[in-house]
């Protein structure tokens, strides 16, 4: 899919969450400037252009996400510089107490840390958070996983960039990430499509999970659960507001799980699909009343 300014996807997507839902812009107002400083250093580091990797289409085909297994090295400086542009601000912004932010700015500051941890969120290796936790002792590992996926995912978006063409052309109906193995946070229905004969606009419809990570989006059967793949719609339900039926919560009743959705086609501008997730949190609340489950966690769906 073509790639966009994520600035301005994100600008207009915080202008619109306010203008629409007063009682999220304290929350806009709040960690809206993280995912202003998250897109400008995505769309510089896409623009300059990053490192990318060959793909292997016997592990792909075989369900193997491109990064798992990588060696992250060659991203050193890239993550490093991310960590000192981000986390500064994320601290602030989290309101954490002083010697939690004294041991992170010092765990952070470490390449072979950084390596790490990068390797095991791709990996999904949760362990390695809940131990360096431990050792921390300061910080809670989901705190800690949240802080990570802020500052690494700029880097691993440009990454996931310099993929999404050629992976186009292999085949991937998992519901896991291609490029980074992660679980999406939110699904999507392709906006309308202009065509060549006298700009007529019409199609869209196909349905792309979106990585909760590094923001890959891919192709996925439109009636299936990513976590399961049931796709009987006895056990499948979708629920919305009846003010914006375009924004809503696909279920699965089968495994228990939920993922938010937005069809494209009614949207204008576009929005950002990481921060329009701050605007649909009443969403979150109503499918966990449900006693369904995310399939990933968010500072958004995990909010008390």
């Amino acid at each position: 899919m073509k790639s966009v300014s994520a600035l301005k996807a994100v600008e207009s997507t915080l202008m619109t969450i306010n203008g629409r839902t007063p009682a999220y812009v304290e929350l806009t107002e709040r960690f809206g400037p993280v995912f202003i400083s998250s897109a400008r250093l995505r769309d510089e580091l896409v623009a300059e252009g990053v490192a990318s990797l060959e793909i292997d289409p016997v592990r792909l085909a075989a369900g193997v996400p491109v990064l798992v297994g990588s060696d992250f090295s060659q991203w050193t400086d890239l993550l490093s510089s991310s960590v000192k542009r981000l986390l500064p601000e994320l601290l602030e912004v989290l309101e954490l107490e002083d010697d939690a932010c004294e041991a992170l700015r010092v765990f952070f500051d470490d390449s072979d840390t950084l390596l790490a941890l990068v390797q095991a969120r791709t990996e999904g290796d949760w362990k390695h958070f809940e131990n360096t936790s431990v050792q921390l002792e300061t910080v809670s590992a989901t705190t800690l996983l949240y802080i990570s996926e802020i500052v690494f995912s700029p880097v691993l978006c440009a990454i996931a960039e310099t993929l999404g063409e050629r992976l186009e052309s292999h085949s991937w109906e998992h519901g896991h990430c291609p490029v980074c193995g992660s679980s999406p946070s939110i699904s999507q229905l392709s906006p309308k499509e202009i065509t060549d004969l006298d700009q007529l606009v019409g199609g869209g419809g196909k349905k792309y999970l979106h990585c909760s990570l590094c923001g890959h989006d891919w192709r996925y059967k439109r009636n299936a659960c990513p976590s399961c793949g049931n796709d009987d719609s006895e056990s499948r339900e979708v629920f919305y507001a009846d003010d914006t039926r375009f924004e809503r919560v696909e279920a699965c009743h089968k495994c228990g799980t939920y993922c938010l959705n937005v069809d494209l086609r009614e949207c204008e501008p576009l929005p950002h699909l990481d921060a329009i997730q701050m605007g649909l949190i009443h969403l979150d609340i109503y499918a966990q009343k449900k006693k369904l489950t995310p399939l990933v966690s968010t500072l958004w769906n995990s909010l008390d």
